[in-house]
């Protein structure tokens, strides 16, 4: 249908998700490793921290390389656990972000950095 159609080629056009219920106490490196030991095909992941903590918020974005890669993600992460992390009982979250591409999430990523560390 006419409908499905438009759906189809608007979740195409998204490659920027962000993946809600992560174990807070893993760093931007184990989640990078956890996302890799998964095939995710991605080129930017920005995984926010608290400044006083160094702990990450919970969510992080991440940008995948088209937007099959997305749907192929979105499907592999929704509703399961990190790999290596099944101590935790989180359960992922896929969602689009609202920032889309590469170049939009890099930009997030270091104005949010430079905000933590204007304010230590």
């Amino acid at each position: 249908s006419e409908h499905r159609a438009r759906a189809e080629c608007e979740a195409q056009k998204n490659t920027t998700m962000m993946l809600r219920n992560i174990p807070v106490g893993l760093s931007h490196d184990q989640v990078n490793a956890s996302l890799l030991s998964l095939k995710i095909c991605f080129d930017v992941l920005h995984v926010p921290a608290d400044p006083k903590s160094g702990c990450n918020r919970g969510y992080a974005f991440l940008n995948c390389v088209s937007g099959e890669a997305y749907e192929e993600a979105a499907k592999a992460l929704n509703q399961t656990q990190l790999p290596g992390y099944v101590g935790s009982k989180k359960v992922l979250e896929v969602c689009p972000a609202k920032v889309q591409g590469k170049v939009a999430l890099r930009h997030l990523a270091r104005g949010r950095q430079a905000a933590g560390r204007k304010s230590r």
